[in-house]
């Protein structure tokens, strides 16, 4: 990740913005910690970038990233592999897609939907989309988890939007 936070190969003060979603094998011990991903991937490590906008409760296993490309403006909201969310985290989340409402809203979580089109949605993706569905500016969810891809799309109120999983780890090469 050194790579993309390089200012000198990026050209870019702060590299380029990314985040990073916790999945299922992040979440180590009985207890579900995220010790050692919050040892690398913590607060810690974006604060100093201005791309960072911060993270809900005490860790960084649901944060967000404000930035733009091609003269668009964007949030990113990184949520952790949760199969049933915690109310309050999807709060919070719709919380930010109000106050950035004149930003695309883009959801990033490990698990959201299964393979096909249209893929079914996992319990958390469910959850998520229908707590956050009612904000305009919310257009992508992107996640992993399965060994295969899927998509689907879905409009309320006139909006769509797409839902993408891809993850080609079991692929050779």
């Amino acid at each position: 990740m050194q790579i993309l936070e390089d200012s000198l190969t990026t050209m870019s003060a702060d590299g380029i913005p990314y985040g990073i979603a916790v999945g299922n094998r992040d979440n180590m011990g009985a207890s579900g910690q995220t010790v050692l991903y919050n040892q690398y991937f913590g607060e810690n490590r974006f604060l100093d970038r201005l791309y960072y906008g911060g993270h809900y409760g005490t860790k960084n296993d649901q944060h967000y990233v404000l930035f733009n490309a091609s003269g668009y403006d964007f949030i990113a909201i990184f949520l952790e592999y949760n199969e049933y969310p915690e109310d309050s985290v999807l709060v919070w989340a719709d919380s930010l897609l109000t106050v950035h409402s004149t930003r695309r809203a883009i959801i990033i979580s490990h698990y959201i939907i299964n393979d096909g089109n249209p893929g079914s949605w996992s319990t958390q993706g469910q959850a998520t989309y229908d707590a956050l569905k009612s904000n305009p500016n919310l257009f992508l969810m992107i996640c992993g988890h399965e060994d295969v891809e899927g998509i689907r799309q879905d409009t309320f109120n006139g909006n769509t939007v797409y839902t993408l999983l891809s993850n080609y780890q079991s692929y050779p090469n």
